[in-house]
């Protein structure tokens, strides 16, 4: 309990600075926390080993940038999951998510996954270890989430064991092996831990949905303390989030084409060809999602296609009542597809803005004393997930715009399911019997409903040790690791060719009744039955004759009709890693300035992965996507910490000065052999500062996705440069502009692909060779001797990479053909385009993986952090007395320099300050602690961006017809407490997005949103 001086001092600091926070301080300040104790002048500092290293050491900085987020920092704040912690850290930011903000697709089998991207250079391009080790993934080679590759879902890793999370940037691979190219992040775990633990937290999503997370700690001593055992239980339930229940997503704007007479004109009187107005509500007006009907097959209500003679628009009651109502266009843009408001196709409404999941994580570990000075550690993971995607778009869509079974629809007035009402009204309008055209989003039959079960089982078994040769110890450590992860998804799927028979009805002459033709015409058959060489099949696509149920096209389906049009789609992922491993390190020999740290090792790891799909796509035409493969890469490695200036030399201006070194060589059955390797400085002028610098050549090895996913058909939507929209784009628009005028295109051209989806083949490539990346970085870190847990740092980030492996989408190759000064090119032979100059619906384009892209990435950090007790405070200190607590600052600023990427080595484009990826990200956490009570304030601050970095004047209009250029600023606050009720008892509570922020219509338009505030709840009991 607090007496009344403790409670006065508390509330007066939450109101002077905000309140709390517990991360930890600085590479510095932690590792003097954890490497020295207040204890004798003679006591012997313990050694360990720190992440990119195999060599345990005093000294905990490396020559790289190491950020850390220990386990108070995520107790205090109720995080439930262990992606959660490190987004706080500058640079580090998630990849796959299951926050898809509305998006019209699913992470199909990802479905709730979670991965981190170092610098956002790609999932991919980050290790994510566990304790030091890697950790097998659950990225399907197939409809896995993100980019291709072996990420994490950390998901798997139990946040109530979490001692501290190390997230090194731009190093480790020489230690660790391929894919570390943009960093390290290791998660280290609690061992040998006693007692018990118990917690629960609540989150509530501005009452949107809530999530329930239930976590376990046992842990305990066993064979006279000769060995421990911890076990950690964890129960996690997230809700489905619809896009339509968040009010960020629900009320939407879009950008398009001003409608003529609506534009903004320049300074020279000229409304630009690429001008956006922003609008509210975009509706697609080429369907609606109850039947939009025309006289003729094509509906573009923008441009007033498809209304019929009095003038209107008509579609079917959107009640299921099957009359004919009238149908509202909206206020037209001078877009072809998208209008503001009216009964158009509206996205969010089916799409989702969070993808559920329950998860199941069992883990043990457990160390045992073999033997005098050897020990066994054995580490098990067993979980288990069941997530999925409520449904993010209908089965079906039919409109004019489309091609193949997704073109219009068409029905005779005579068909039996119209009413008589209805019949009536349209032959009026038709002037007797005729056909008409229907254009629809087919919600009524289901949406995409996506579900996953997934487990991941690994077990690892480390031997440890150390032996002495003469005064020397060395340690060494021999492993063994096997990880099983497994993915089984299903999800809903329309039978083309049964859809059709369903709606091909009349009425049976036997029972009278509406039903398909294909039930009671003898001759309906033909074409439906492979039949050749004197012989007939047996089988028939369209099932069993009179096995169709009919299928009302203008009312309500019935349970019948469902069952027979749809099928579900099955698909099974297994992917198998092991790893054995080994090292030996220690001190080889001394120097003037010390002992030379060295260590070695070797590491065998297989990897294979799979997925094998039910067969259920194919027999409704789509390709086979089942895909298999492995590789097997064998690698040395070899570190050494070289020691030139120690402090008890007294030289001036060198008070210390250390080489660090590593090497490893890379041998791996598909990309071949590569050399990694790293150099690193690490000098002090003074003792309060370290001048770090290190320089990195290192690899990313082909995925499995990347080497073996088969050829198969593909739908994609393409940003057309020969658009009129898109002259003015590109590294050089007179060049684009050149090439498709001699494609023979007009400069008022407007390209369907960029509204309607175009379909295409892409696939894998198994002669891929390793991505290649320089990486350096140098810094400084300030540690003043004049103010006690006072320190300050810098780092700049250069990252090369080339060799990357990308796989050209449709709007790639289109930009490679156009924008070359060598047109007409290779990747000109890649696509097609008919007579009219547009992309056909169907073998439309030829993409797949290469070894193409360039990317070079330039970045800073700043931190600045003091942690103290209020009586040591500088100038404020003699105010306070011993029972006043301690006040702690953190701030980081990430600055972003250069983003600079190229798929083709000449098309360089470079989008940082663009509202996707800001210039400068800040962050700040404030904790004040006393007594039982600790409070802290978290700020999150993202600065104002360009709309688009290649953006020309007048090319952005508001919704109240002014130009803007910029998406404004936004600045975040969490604010939380812990209060421990005992020593056994604390309670949590917090508020993430304190005052409330939202978009605005310029954010709405490019993606940003939020749920409002999420409050928490949380409760731990210690035994």
């Amino acid at each position: 309990m607090f007496n009344n001086s403790k409670l006065a001092t508390s509330v007066k600091l939450a109101c002077a600075f905000g309140s709390v926070m517990a991360i930890s301080a600085s590479n510095y300040a932690l590792a003097q926390e954890e490497a020295t104790t207040e204890k004798d002048a003679e006591e012997v500092v313990e050694k360990i080993q720190v992440t990119g290293s195999r060599i345990s050491r005093v000294d905990l900085e490396a020559t790289q940038p190491i950020s850390y987020i220990d386990d108070s920092y995520i107790k205090d704040r109720g995080m439930t999951n262990a992606i959660t912690a490190v987004l706080d850290l500058p640079g580090v930011i998630a990849g796959v998510t299951p926050e898809i903000g509305g998006n019209t697709s699913a992470n199909g089998q990802a479905l709730g996954q979670n991965t981190i991207s170092l610098y956002g250079l790609g999932s991919q391009r980050t290790l994510t270890l566990i304790n030091g080790s890697r950790f097998i993934s659950s990225n399907s080679p197939v409809g896995g989430g993100g980019a291709p590759g072996g990420q994490v879902d950390v998901n798997n890793i139990p946040v109530a064991l979490i001692d501290r999370v190390e997230v090194m940037k731009v190093g480790g691979a020489p230690v660790y092996g391929a894919d570390a190219v943009a960093g390290v992040v290791n998660y280290i775990l609690k061992k040998d831990y006693e007692g018990a633990e118990f917690s629960y937290d609540y989150t509530s999503l501005n009452g949107i949905a809530a999530d329930n997370s239930f976590r376990a700690l046992i842990g305990g001593n066993f064979a006279e303390d000769k060995g421990n055992i911890v076990v950690a239980l964890e129960y996690n339930e997230t809700e489905n989030i619809a896009a339509r229940d968040v009010p960020g997503l629900a009320n939407d704007w879009g950008s398009f084409t001003p409608a003529d007479g609506n534009g903004v004109e320049n300074d020279d009187g000229e409304v630009p060809a690429n001008q956006v107005l922003l609008v509210p509500d975009p509706r697609a007006g080429i369907l609606s999602f109850s039947g939009l009907v025309t006289p003729g097959s094509t509906a573009i209500t923008n441009f007033g296609l498809g209304a019929w003679g009095d003038g209107n628009f008509y579609q079917f009651d959107p009640a299921g009542s099957g009359s004919l109502v009238s149908y509202d266009p909206g206020v037209a843009t001078g877009n072809a597809v998208w209008a503001s408001g009216g009964d158009g196709l509206n996205l969010l409404e089916t799409n989702t803005a969070r993808e559920g999941y329950e998860r199941y994580n069992l883990s043990v570990i457990a160390n045992y004393e073999l033997a005098e000075d050897l020990n066994l550690e054995v580490t098990v993971f067993s979980n288990r997930s069941d997530a999925g995607n409520q449904g993010y778009q209908a089965l079906q869509y039919n409109s004019g715009v489309f091609g193949g079974s997704g073109a219009a629809l068409s029905f005779n007035t005579s068909n039996p399911y119209l009413t008589t009402d209805t019949r009536t009204q349209l032959e009026g309008l038709l002037g007797g019997e005729g056909d008409f055209y229907y254009h629809r989003g087919w919600v009524n039959l289901g949406q995409r409903e996506v579900i996953n079960e997934s487990s991941v089982n690994s077990y690892r078994a480390e031997l440890t040790s150390f032996f002495d040769v003469g005064d020397r110890t060395f340690d060494w450590a021999l492993s063994y690791q096997k990880g099983i992860s497994s993915v089984y998804s299903q999800d809903q799927g329309l039978n083309i060719p049964k859809f059709f028979a369903a709606l091909d009805v009349g009425v049976n002459p036997e029972t009278g009744q509406i039903d398909c033709l294909y039930n009671y015409t003898d001759d309906y058959e033909g074409g439906f039955v492979a039949e050749n060489h004197g012989l007939t099949d047996s089988e028939n696509i369209l099932g069993a004759q009179g096995s169709c149920s009919p299928l009302n096209p203008f009312g309500t389906p019935t349970d019948a009709s469902l069952d027979y049009i749809k099928y579900n789609d099955q698909g099974q992922t297994r992917i198998e890693q092991s790893i054995l491993a080994g090292y030996l390190s220690g001190e080889i020999f001394d120097l003037p300035a010390g002992g030379v740290g060295f260590a070695t090792g070797f590491e065998r790891r297989e990897e294979y992965a799979e997925f094998r799909p039910d067969g259920s796509a194919e027999l409704v035409g789509l390709s086979d996507n089942s895909t298999a493969g492995g590789y097997t890469t064998q690698d040395v490695y070899a570190e050494a910490i070289i020691p030139i200036i120690s402090s008890d030399m007294d030289i001036p201006g060198l008070h210390t000065l250390s080489v660090d070194t590593s090497y490893r060589y890379i041998d791996n059955d598909r990309s071949g052999e590569d050399s990694i390797w790293a150099v690193g400085l690490n000098y002090r002028p003074i003792e309060e500062v370290m001048v770090r610098y290190n320089i990195t050549e290192t690899v990313r090895a082909p995925a499995i996705t990347e080497l073996f996913l088969p050829v198969v058909e593909s739908s994609q939507f393409a940003t057309d440069p020969c658009d009129a929209r898109n002259l003015e784009s590109g590294p050089n628009p007179d060049v684009r502009q050149a090439n498709c005028a001699a494609e023979g295109l007009p400069t008022d051209f407007a390209s369907i692909a960029q509204n309607a989806s175009r379909r295409g083949f892409t696939g894998g490539n198994d002669s891929l060779a390793n991505e290649e990346a320089k990486s350096m970085n140098v810094g400084i870190i300030y540690t003043p001797g004049w103010a006690e847990g006072l320190d300050f740092s810098f780092d700049y980030i250069d990252i090369e990479l080339t060799n990357a492996i990308v796989s050209f989408t449709l709007t790639d190759i289109m930009n490679a053909c156009y924008d070359a000064t060598d047109y007409p090119n290779r990747f000109c032979d890649q696509f097609e385009r008919e007579a009219d100059g547009q992309l056909p619906a169907l073998n439309a384009f030829t993409s797949g993986y290469v070894n193409a892209a360039l990317r070079n990435f330039k970045a800073a950090e700043y931190t600045a952090n003091y942690k103290n007790d209020l009586t040591d405070y500088p100038l404020i200190g003699d105010y306070f007395d011993g029972d006043d607590g301690s006040l702690s600052f953190r701030f980081s600023f990430f600055k972003l320099i250069q983003d600079e990427i190229s798929n083709t080595g000449f098309d360089f484009t470079d989008d940082h300050g663009e509202f996707d990826n800001p210039d400068l990200i800040a962050n700040g956490q404030i904790t004040y602690s006393v007594g039982d009570l600790t409070t802290f304030l978290d700020i999150n601050y993202t600065d104002r961006t360009s709309r688009n970095v290649n953006q020309t004047p007048y090319q952005y209009i508001d919704q109240n017809g002014n130009p803007y250029t910029e998406i404004p600023s936004r600045t975040l606050f969490d604010f939380g407490a812990v209060y421990y009720v005992s020593e056994e008892v604390s309670v949590r509570a917090s508020v993430q997005n304190l005052f409330d922020w939202s978009a605005s219509p310029k954010e709405t338009a490019v993606g940003l949103w939020s749920y409002g505030r999420t409050y928490n709840v949380g409760l731990t009991a210690r035994f």
